[in-house]
């Protein structure tokens, strides 16, 4: 007949040691990253700025919801972020892309200006509309001096992609696109400075200018040329470690609940505590998704670039036919599939795209079935719903964004879109006009300017996104608002010389 049942208790620490004391050191035991040794996906950023005003001339903007909060309308110039397309657009096919719930507008922002007594903070010098309120915007400094869309200080894109490389950067610190390839005015440059968008600041505190790329095959064969894309022996062996360490514990647990019985109270109510944490590890381990590799992978080479037009209009006025579009609407696809893929395999986390020129003169026949110039439908009187669809063509390719981020994911199986952060920016907005060329309500106006931001970094567009009237707050603060839901200036909440988020965005 056997003794009653002893353990020695150093045959316990032999016994069961070697695997609860190696149970902390699992490192699979948070959320999963797309880069080997990150302990979540990271934040992404885009800012992208348009080279035109909200309204045309005497007229109400066709872009502002009338209703605020949750379910806001959608005014004609915003339908593609609903379920309808732009009624003039030939290319939607009659559908937009439903991303509401994902986007909040913020109106009746201004950037003010200069009275006299100098250019405010943040603000832009007066008698100088035109290519001297993307630099307020973008970088928070204010405009000037001269006709120059140079800003003042770094752009929130380089900020936000210092930021966002830390310990272990990506392959490019950040991309800079331009979906317009030329002026179409005058020389018809593509290089010049009103088609630029980022400027970074160098170990010397100098800015530098970041040359954008319009060309597609370009901006494809610099990130993918060379891409292997993702590793799937790496990730079968991440999931062969997680089976093991599934395994690890299982083990532990079944060898506690088979001792227990055999215990005293006390040793029974010690080693109970004991079982409770590991069966929260295990819990907390069939929690963690299957690795995958995420969405990641090369996109289609876009092939040769379509040709760039040529000058649709000068100075004087004289037009030439047959010129002033070359496909951006291929373009804009292109540049921007470009971005979501390369977030996807964490080439870079931060993105730039000028989609026009300031005073654009790209012409819109093509892209709205309405012929003209941007800037000639904003200056000629009855010309409300044509503009209201070149607001709305950028508007679409923003939420087309929107939704490749949302249906492509990450190896956790989270979409991008709750990763990232979308900003759209304006040239102008739609009110009084400072510098006196023309009557109240009208285009030559930094009052009434609108910003777009979507996604849901950082508990952006929390609950769905919304139409918010942010009255006497500037654009760059949507911008912060942005760069806060990154993990950006979060304590300081300050880009350049504005400060502040909207606080409804979160």
């Amino acid at each position: 007949m056997s003794g009653p049942f002893r353990l020695n208790r150093r045959t316990l620490l032999r016994g069961l040691a070697g695997s609860t004391l190696a149970l902390p050191a699992l490192e699979i035991m948070g959320p999963r990253s797309a880069r080997a040794g990150g302990s979540a996906p990271p934040k992404r950023f885009v800012l992208i700025y348009c080279g035109m005003s909200l309204g045309a001339p005497f007229a109400d903007p066709l872009a502002i919801p009338t209703s605020q909060g949750v379910g806001y309308d959608l005014p004609r110039a915003l339908l593609p972020i609903g379920g309808g397309a732009l009624p003039s657009d030939p290319g939607l096919g009659g559908t937009g892309f439903d991303v509401r719930d994902h986007v909040s507008v913020i109106s009746d922002l201004k950037i003010p200006w200069g009275t006299g007594a100098g250019v405010p903070a943040g603000g832009r010098v007066i008698g100088q509309f035109h290519y001297n309120t993307m630099g307020p915007q973008t970088s928070g400094m204010r405009g000037g001096p001269g006709f120059t869309e140079a800003p003042n200080g770094p752009t929130a894109d380089q900020i936000v992609a210092e930021a966002l490389a830390g310990d272990d950067p990506p392959v490019f610190n950040s991309l800079s696109y331009r979906v317009q390839a030329a002026s179409y005015i005058g020389s018809n440059g593509t290089g010049a400075a009103d088609s630029r968008v980022s400027w970074r600041e160098n170990d010397n505190g100098e800015l530098q200018v970041i040359d954008p790329i319009y060309s597609p095959e370009l901006a494809f064969s610099s990130l993918f040329g060379s891409f292997a894309g993702p590793d799937p022996a790496a990730a079968a062996a991440a999931e062969f470690a997680l089976r093991r360490r599934r395994t690890v514990v299982d083990q532990v647990k079944g060898r506690l609940d088979a001792l227990l019985p055999r215990l005293g109270a006390g040793d029974r109510q010690r080693l109970e505590r004991h079982l409770d944490e590991v069966q929260a590890l295990s819990a907390r381990l069939d929690e963690i998704p299957p690795q995958g590799l995420g969405d990641c992978e090369a996109p289609p080479d876009p092939g040769d670039d379509p040709p760039v037009a040529g000058a649709a209009i000068e100075y004087n006025g004289n037009g030439g036919g047959g010129a002033g579009y070359s496909n951006e609407e291929l373009r804009a696809q292109v540049l921007y599939d470009l971005i979501t893929m390369a977030f996807a395999c964490d080439l870079t986390r931060s993105a730039a795209v000028r989609m026009t020129f300031s005073q654009s003169f790209l012409q819109m026949g093509d892209l709205i079935g309405i012929p003209g110039a941007i800037h000639d439908h904003a200056h000629t009187s009855g010309k409300q719903i044509p503009y209201a669809d070149c607001v709305g063509w950028h508007v679409k390719h923003f939420a087309r964004l929107i939704a490749r981020l949302r249906d492509t994911h990450e190896v956790d199986g989270s979409s991008l879109l709750d990763h990232t952060a979308v900003v759209l920016l304006f040239e102008g907005g739609y009110g009084y006009d400072s510098d006196g060329d023309s009557a109240d309500n009208v285009t030559h106006s930094s009052e009434g300017m609108m910003a777009l931001v979507g996604g849901h970094a950082g508990g952006l567009n929390k609950g769905g996104g919304k139409h918010i009237v942010a009255s006497g707050k500037h654009p760059a603060n949507a911008v912060i608002s942005a760069m806060v839901g990154c993990g950006v200036v979060e304590e300081s909440e300050t880009l350049g010389e504005v400060t502040g988020v909207i606080p409804e965005l979160f």
